[in-house]
Parts: structure tokens; C-alpha cells; sequence
């Protein structure tokens, strides 16, 4: 079973040149049947006006024995006969050749008909293609037929050649048009086709960092225009539904913010210390939380511009410092690795700083004691974060960056947003973040775009 196409070029120039191959082969059918129509009549006529001839010329002797009046039969009408291919012969009623001037292989060859009515037959002998025609005649009061035959293999006959030889000889035409043509229908359907490949490439770039993209449909062939009006209305669509469960995430946050802190204030009231340090515990923990769902929703609804040179190994440094004691006080090492000059990076400080520190706090405190952190600045902005932990399953690294994801479901102070804020920081700088991780060492890569040098990503 031949399978479609699935480009809509391949498809288009695949069923248009089965159509116009399908329709040469049609053509060059009708052609052929047309001159071979055409063929028989000329030959038909040749015999039919040679048949006449010897009618107008055929007399009856006294004695009974036939002969042509005005044109001899002898060895000159035999040449001339012979020259064309054509030979002619008179039988009476009893099937006996009465005269002719033929060939003895073709008289043998050809059943001589004799029927109420001209008759015109073709047959084909072990040596060559006959035609032949049968003229009834009454001559003398006697029933006899003029029976004209042609070698249509003759030299001579050139018309049979040519329509045996039309079909071969339209082929070496016809495939070379078809193959120009199927070409120059590639160059048209890719030209037609040329608005849709730049809506495509468009389309492409639609992400989190550019949600208003949309179609040009006004651009587009008319048969692609609909579609295109429909994918710009399901993102817009789309887009709406982000914003409203954005704006939602971020209200129900900032209204969270006030009775975290009154309810931290009351826990502060509470006689039982050990009660009264569990309840901050939770409420530090939830605090937290409703923090990082606020830093989604900015980062969210973060523009692009403005944008401000930014030093990538001043704020790691900043970042390792803020985060050491903490490290320190869990029984870990921390150590940071940047070049002396800074490390210029075009972005927002903040988000930036917020994107390491999660990374670093993430590195912190899913390691056990004993353990050690490793953070690079490298002079092309590439930031890496590893530690000799216990590492990451395979089946849940492409999980890790997703929001609200975390590997113990049952752990507390932690909404698994950590790591999504990474990847949302370093989509809107236009980078990325990478995770490669073994027992015993997890590696975390950020490419926070581009450097000023232009190195990077």
C-alpha cells in the first residue's frame, strides 16, 4: 500500500502528475486510436480505388477468360504492383483465381473473401500484416470479385510505420514535458506556498515569552485564510485563559500574605514553645510558598524590556554568600568558581538573582550532610550548579521543571516551584536551563541568554 505524502508540495505535485500522466497516456490512447482510424481508411481507400481500377479495365473474353482492357498484366503492371506492396487478384464463384497479378506467398496467405458486399479484412501471416479487400463484381452475366491485398509490412507502406512507431516516439516526448512540468510546478507550488511557510516560522516563536504573536491571515492564500483566523482565535482564547488563572494565582497569593502574618503573630501568643515553633515552622513554610506563587505570576506577566547590563559573577557570589550558612549549619560545603572580570549579561537583576538563589537552595537542601555544592560562572555566561548527592531518577528529570512538581509528595515548606521559576527566568532572557544527573553527582546548567560579547546560548 503506497502511503500519502505528507508534505502538502509532495502531495500536490504527486496528484498532479499522476492527473498528467494519466491524461498523456489518455492523449497519446486517443492519438494512436485516431491515426490508426485514420490508417485503415487510407488504406481502404488505396484498395478500394485500386479495386475500382481493375473494375473499369476487367473485360470477358468470348472464350470466357478475363482480362484488363487498358493496362497490361504482365511483368511491368506485376513490378509496379510489387513496388507499392499491393497485389490483386479476380475469383469466380467457386473460389477459383480467374486472374492476378500477386505474389504466390501473399495469394497464400490471404483467404480470399466472397460476400454479398464489399468486405475489408486484415490478417497477419507468419512472414507479414495483410490488408485486404473483397469488390463483388457481375461481369458477363457472372458473379465475380475483385480481391485487392497489401503487404502493410512493405517498405513501401510507411503510414502502418508510422502509427506503430507513434507510441514510442510520443513517450520520448511526452516524459521529458512531464518531468519539466512536474518541476515547474514544483517552483509554483513553492512560490504559492511561501506565505504559509513564513506564518509557520511565525507561529514558532510563539511561547511564553512572546504570547501575542498572531497570524497575518490577511497574508495567506484564501484557502489557508480560515485556518489561520481560527489558530489566531484559539490563542487568543488561550492567551485570556492564562492571563485570567495568572491574575487568579496572584490575587489569592497577595490576599494570603496578611493572614500568614497575623496568624505568625497569634502563633507567637501560643504558651507552648514547642507548639508555638511548630506552628512557625509551617506558617515560614507556607509563607514561602504564597511567595514563589506571587514570583510566577510577575514572571508571567514580565515584559521583556527594559533590560540592564547585569553582572553574572557578582551575583553568584552574592547568591553563595547569602545561601552559605545555611549550608553550613545542614553540615554541607559550598564553594563558587567565577573569573575575575565580570561576566555581563543583558537581563533583569532580580529575576536573575532569584533563578540562582533557587538553584543553589535547591542544590542545599536536597542533599544530605556531608555533602558538597559547586558553583561556575563561566566568561561565557554559562552558570552550573552541582552537587554529590544522591542524584535524580531518569524518569523524573524532564519532571523537575515543572510547576508545583516535587519528588517527596510529602514533605513540607516546599510548593515544587523552585525550579520552575528557573526555567520561566531563563525562557524570558531568551536561554535555557539543562539538568544532567547520575547517583552521586546532579549537574545544573544556566544559559541566561546571551553575553554582551555575544557569547552564549
Amino acid at each position: 500500500m503506497i502511503r500519502a505524502p505528507r508534505s502538502l508540495l509532495a502531495r500536490i505535485l504527486w496528484w498532479h502528475g499522476v492527473a498528467v500522466l494519466l491524461t498523456a497516456l489518455a492523449v497519446s490512447a486517443g492519438v494512436y486510436l485516431f491515426l490508426n482510424a485514420t490508417a485503415d481508411r487510407f488504406e481502404h481507400q488505396t484498395l478500394r480505388s485500386e479495386a475500382l481500377a481493375v473494375r473499369a479495365n476487367l473485360v470477358a473474353r468470348a472464350d470466357g477468360t478475363l482480362m484488363l482492357a487498358g493496362r497490361g498484366t504482365g511483368a511491368g503492371d506485376r513490378a509496379r504492383l510489387e513496388a507499392a506492396g499491393l497485389g490483386y487478384a479476380v475469383v469466380d464463384a467457386r473460389g477459383r483465381v480467374r486472374l492476378d497479378a500477386m505474389p504466390a506467398a501473399m495469394l497464400r496467405a490471404i483467404r480470399l473473401p466472397r460476400g454479398d458486399a464489399e468486405t475489408y479484412r486484415t490478417r497477419r501471416s507468419r512472414r507479414a500484416f495483410y490488408a485486404a479487400l473483397s469488390v463483388p463484381v457481375t461481369l458477363a452475366g457472372q458473379r465475380y470479385w475483385i480481391v485487392v491485398v497489401q503487404n502493410l509490412d512493405h517498405p513501401a507502406n510507411i503510414v502502418d510505420d508510422v502509427v506503430r512507431q507513434f507510441l514510442a516516439h510520443a513517450a520520448l516526448v511526452v516524459l521529458p514535458l512531464l518531468l519539466l512540468l512536474l518541476g515547474v510546478d514544483a517552483l509554483i507550488v513553492r512560490r504559492a506556498l511561501r506565505p504559509v511557510r513564513r506564518a509557520s516560522a511565525l507561529v514558532r516563536t510563539i511561547g511564553p515569552s512572546r504570547p501575542d504573536v498572531r497570524v497575518a491571515a490577511a497574508d495567506l492564500p484564501a484557502e489557508v485564510r480560515p485556518l489561520a483566523s481560527a489558530v489566531n482565535d484559539a490563542l487568543d482564547r488561550l492567551t485570556e485563559s492564562l492571563r485570567t488563572q495568572r491574575d487568579f494565582t496572584a490575587d489569592a497569593a497577595h490576599e494570603l500574605r496578611t493572614p500568614i502574618t497575623l496568624a505568625r503573630v497569634r502563633a507567637e501568643q501560643v504558651g507552648d514553645p514547642a507548639l508555638a515553633a511548630a506552628l512557625k515552622r509551617d506558617l515560614d513554610g507556607l509563607g514561602q510558598i504564597v511567595a514563589q506563587l506571587l514570583e510566577i505570576a510577575e514572571l508571567d506577566s514580565l515584559d521583556l524590556a527594559p533590560r540592564a547590563p547585569v553582572d553574572l559573577a557578582a551575583l553568584a557570589e552574592q547568591t553563595v554568600a547569602a545561601i552559605a550558612p545555611l549550608a553550613y549549619r545542614r553540615g554541607q560545603t559550598i564553594a563558587l568558581d567565577r573569573p575575575a572580570p565580570p561576566v555581563w549579561v543583558e537581563g533583569h537583576a532580580a529575576f536573575l538573582a532569584r533563578a540562582l538563589g533557587a538553584l543553589v537552595e535547591n542544590a542545599v537542601t536536597h542533599t544530605p550532610a556531608g555533602t558538597q555544592v559547586a558553583v561556575a560562572v563561566a566568561a561565557s555566561g554559562r552558570v552550573t550548579v552541582a552537587d554529590d548527592g544522591p542524584g535524580i531518577a531518569p524518569h523524573q528529570q524532564e519532571a523537575v521543571f515543572r510547576r508545583f512538581w516535587r519528588h517527596d509528595r510529602g514533605a513540607a515548606g516546599s510548593a515544587g516551584l523552585g525550579l520552575a521559576i528557573v526555567d520561566r527566568v531563563a525562557q524570558i532572557h531568551g536561554g535555557r536551563v539543562e539538568l544532567t544527573s547520575e547517583p552521586g553527582r546532579t549537574v545544573f546548567t544556566l544559559w541566561p541568554g546571551a553575553s554582551r560579547d555575544g557569547r552564549g546560548r
